[in-house]
Formats: structure tokens, C-alpha cells, sequence
């Protein structure tokens, strides 16, 4: 609808310089918000390649506070979630590949051999250097074996998820959102191991449905996302206060009713209602804290694209609410310069591997 017809105002948009598309930025020292990641012009570029644009349009319409009915309409759309094809596919799809009982590894091989590019993906992590540095695989069958079923499952569900991040919510193409997802997953579990010693199988889930409460509003209000997405861009404003007042509902209310329609664990539901605020979460402390660093970490060294700037009120590493979480669950105090080392060398490797998976996709 045009601005006279709203009655809203008009803002102006930063229109992008041609560029090549980058699917994970180059690394940035966190520190105030005019230097990370979210401000380089590559996080613009995954911005236009997410909207299917060849440029950020010149202005927006502003968004104002939804009224009640607004709300009403967005949730009864919710309610109906179940009915989207391409949603619930990807919920039982994610059920499928974390919760499945252990599977033989011939079952996994013949599975993995129908798919080239998958086969590709498994022999290239078996050959890479962390995994195998004195000799070179070159079947199917040691491979698998090698990296663990378990791996080779979150590998093949990572690239039949990128792969498909177009074909989600029609006229978006999430694949810098999936790779920021997954990012996530990474870094949490990576922080689970440093933390303590009995893991939680379906953190890799939490963390990599964090926000998918931003495809669920993308799918159905298609139209109105892509101007939250840009005026929330533009603005340097909060991606959650721009999606309530136009849709009356922020992503993660989205993503946790999404969650509950389809029966996913509750651990996911909290994570998806409290990443940004870890220490609101009622369960789950622990995990959902972890997300919450995961995601700021994944951010901070621009892995893939979350569909929103980091701001001065995102805070700096040392000092996020998740670590006071962790430390109330845990009983002491997590060691956060070492950690932070530590995570800055598991990036460096991370960053290679999506990179590759990228374009293997």
C-alpha cells in the first residue's frame, strides 16, 4: 500500500553498491555498533540476496503500533502453520535427522550415496585436515565411520536445508539466515564441551531454530517482512519492535507457537522464546543460555545473516546476561577470556566450513 493510502511516513533506505554476494563476512572485532559486522556492506548484500532484490529500495513505509485486530489476524494465520506444506516439512524434516534412533552405517552410506553433492560434503570433511591428517578417503564407508553417524546426519540436514531455503517462504531466499543457524548450532555445541561434560542432544536443535519464527511471518505476511526487514535495516532500529508494530507479533512469539503446533522439544520452545534474554527463560536455563552466546558470537564474526543489525544494546561479550545464567546453573563462574580464545579459534575453522558448504549448495 502506498504511504498516502497508510497514512505512515516515508524513510529513506541506503541503496547498496554493486558487489559480489557474501555469504559469511570477514571477521570483526566486536566493540561499539558502527564496527561489526551488521554495518559492513556484505550483511547489506545478504540482506538483498535474502529479498530477492537487486538493491535495497529508496524508502519504506514506516511501520506504526498494530492495533488489536492486526494481532488477531496474525495469530489465527499462526494457528493454521500446520496447513503450510513447506513448514511442516521442515519440522518433521529437523525431527527426523536429530531425534531418529542410531541407524547402521551401511544405512547411512546408501543414503548418502544418491546425492552427489552430499557425497562430496561427507569426503571432503572426512579429508580435511582436523579429521584425517596423514592419509586421504576416499570411500563412503570409512568416512561415515570416521566422522560418526551423528555428523554425517547434522551434515546432511545442513545442506538439504540450504539447498531448500528458497523454496520456504516464497519470494525469500533464507540461505544467510541458515547459514547464521547453523553457525549457531556450531559455536553452542562447541561452548557445551568447554562448560561441561554431559551434553544435551537436542541443543544442535535449539540452536538451530532460534529464529525461525522470521520465516514463519516471512510465509505469512510475505509482503509486510520485507518492509519490517528493511525499515529495521535502515532505521538501526529493533528487528522485534518493527515486526510488533506491523504484525502485533514479534519472531519469537512466531517461532514458539510454530515450535508448539509441532510437537518440538521444549528445550527448542525456550530457545526460541528466550535467546535474547536467557535469564526470563523458566527451563532449560542452561541451553538456552549457551544459544544466547552462540547466536551474539555467530553475529559478531558474521557467519550468514540474521536478518538484523547488532546495536549497542546487544552489549559486549564478557558482559551478556548469559553468563550470570550459566553461572546460577552451573555453580561457578565460566572462565570468559579463555572461552573467548578458545571460540576465536573453533570461528577460524567454522568459517572455512561454511564457506565450503555454501558452495556446495
Amino acid at each position: 500500500m502506498p504511504p498516502e493510502e497508510n497514512g505512515a511516513e516515508s524513510a529513506a533506505v541506503p541503496v547498496a553498491a554493486d558487489s559480489e554476494p557474501a555469504a559469511i563476512a570477514e571477521p570483526v572485532q566486536a566493540g561499539p555498533a558502527e564496527t561489526r559486522p551488521a554495518e559492513r556492506h556484505d550483511t547489506t548484500q545478504s540482506l538483498i540476496e535474502t529479498l530477492g532484490l537487486e538493491a535495497l529500495p529508496a524508502v519504506a513505509v514506516r511501520a506504526r503500533v498494530a492495533d488489536p485486530l492486526v494481532r488477531e489476524r496474525t495469530l489465527r494465520a499462526l494457528q493454521d502453520l500446520r496447513q503450510i506444506p513447506a513448514l511442516q516439512s521442515l519440522a518433521q524434516g529437523f525431527m527426523q535427522a536429530m531425534n531418529r534412533p542410531q541407524v547402521a552405517v551401511d544405512e547411512v552410506v546408501g543414503a548418502i550415496a544418491k546425492d552427489s553433492a552430499l557425497c562430496v560434503r561427507v569426503l571432503r570433511m572426512a579429508n580435511s585436515v582436523l579429521v584425517s591428517p596423514e592419509r586421504r578417503i576416499e570411500d563412503l564407508d570409512t568416512a561415515v565411520q570416521m566422522l560418526g553417524v551423528a555428523r554425517v546426519r547434522k551434515a546432511a540436514q545442513a545442506l538439504f536445508t540450504l539447498r531448500d531455503a528458497n523454496r520456504v517462504a516464497e519470494g525469500f531466499d533464507w540461505r544467510h539466515l541458515w547459514i547464521h543457524a547453523l553457525a549457531t548450532a556450531a559455536i553452542a555445541e562447541e561452548l557445551e564441551q568447554q562448560l561441561r561434560s554431559a551434553g544435551d542432544s537436542q541443543l544442535h536443535l535449539a540452536a538451530l531454530l532460534h529464529d525461525v519464527g522470521k520465516i514463519v511471518l516471512s510465509t505469512i505476511a510475505p509482503d509486510d517482512y520485507r518492509d519490517i526487514l528493511v525499515m529495521a535495516w535502515n532505521e538501526n532500529g529493533r528487528l522485534e519492535e518493527m515486526e510488533r508494530a506491523r504484525l502485533g507479533v514479534d519472531h519469537r512469539e512466531a517461532g514458539v507457537l510454530f515450535a508448539q503446533h509441532n510437537g518440538l522439544p521444549a528445550v527448542v520452545v525456550e530457545a526460541i522464546a528466550h535467546h535474547d534474554r536467557p535469564e526470563a527463560a523458566q527451563t532449560h536455563r542452561f541451553e538456552v543460555a549457551l544459544v544466547a552466546i552462540a547466536n551474539y558470537v555467530s553475529k559478531t564474526h558474521g557467519l550468514g545473516f540474521s536478518g538484523a543489525r547488532l546495536d549497542e544494546s546487544d552489549g559486549e561479550f564478557g558482559d551478556l546476561s548469559a553468563w550470570r545464567v550459566l553461572e546460577e546453573e552451573g555453580g561457578a563462574r565460566p572462565n570468559i577470556e579463555a572461552i573467548e580464545e578458545e571460540i576465536g579459534r573453533f570461528v577460524t575453522g567454522l568459517r572455512a566450513e561454511l564457506r565450503e558448504l555454501h558452495e556446495t549448495t
